[in-house]
C-alpha cells in the first residue's frame, strides 16, 4: 500500500532526515536487505519496500497507510539501535502519554474484546503475520514488526465475573527507534491486521 497522502509533508521531512546516509549503512543498521537501491524490511511476514532512489515506501496492504511514515522514522532510529530484549508497554513510555488513550481505544480494547472471549483465536489469527507463539497469558504471540522491532500480544480469558484482557508489549531496543506517536501507529496497525482476519 502506498503511503497515505495525508502524511506527505511529514514523509518529505523524514526522507530529508535520511539524505546523505549511505544505503549500506541503512541496511546494516535496520537489519534489512538491500536489492539494488531498494531496502527491504520484513514486516509481519511480508515486505516493506523502501525505494531509496525514488523516495517511496510500499507497505503491506494489511498494515495501513501510516506504516510508511513509521518505517522512515524507524530507519533513522535504527542508526542508534542497541539490542534490549526487555519488554515495555506503551503506557510505560513517558513520551507516550499524549497518545496512550488513543492507543488503548484503538488497539488494546478491541484486542481484549476479541481475544478475551477466545484466546486461542489469537494464535490462529496471528499466523497470517508469521507470528511466533510464546508462553504468556492464556495465549500470546510475537510479531516481527521490523527486523529491529518485536511486538508481543497476550490475551487472558474472561469469565462471568472478570472481563478478558489483552496486552501489547514492545521490545525496548526496538521501541527506542521510534517516536511514541509512530510506535502507537505500529501497534494499532498490527492490532487492526489481527482483527481484520475473517471470523
Amino acid at each position: 500500500m502506498p503511503c497515505d497522502p495525508a502524511y506527505r509533508q511529514a514523509i518529505m521531512l523524514a526522507w530529508d532526515a535520511l539524505s546523505g546516509i549511505p544505503d549500506k549503512e541503512l541496511a546494516s543498521a535496520s537489519g534489512g536487505e538491500l536489492r539494488g537501491r531498494e531496502l527491504v524490511l520484513e514486516s509481519g511476514g511480508q515486505e516493506t519496500l523502501i525505494d531509496l532512489a525514488d523516495r517511496t515506501v510500499t507497505a503491506p496492504d494489511v498494515l495501513g497507510g501510516g506504516w510508511g511514515l513509521a518505517t522512515l522514522h524507524h530507519l533513522r532510529g535504527c542508526l542508534t539501535w542497541k539490542r534490549d530484549d526487555e519488554w515495555t508497554s506503551f503506557d510505560m513510555l513517558s513520551s507516550g502519554r499524549p497518545f496512550a488513550e488513543a492507543f488503548r481505544q484503538r488497539a488494546l480494547i478491541p484486542l481484549a474484546d476479541r481475544y478475551g472471549r477466545s484466546p486461542g483465536d489469537l494464535v490462529e489469527d496471528a499466523s497470517a503475520l508469521s507470528a511466533t507463539q510464546i508462553g504468556m497469558g492464556d495465549a500470546a504471540v510475537i510479531v516481527q514488526a521490523f527486523p529491529r522491532l518485536r511486538v508481543a500480544i497476550a490475551a487472558w480469558q474472561g469469565d462471568e465475573e472478570v472481563s478478558g484482557r489483552a496486552v501489547m508489549l514492545f521490545d525496548q531496543g526496538g521501541a527506542r527507534t521510534l517516536p511514541a506517536e509512530d510506535l502507537a501507529e505500529v501497534g494499532i496497525s498490527i492490532a487492526q491486521a489481527l482483527l481484520s482476519t475473517d471470523r
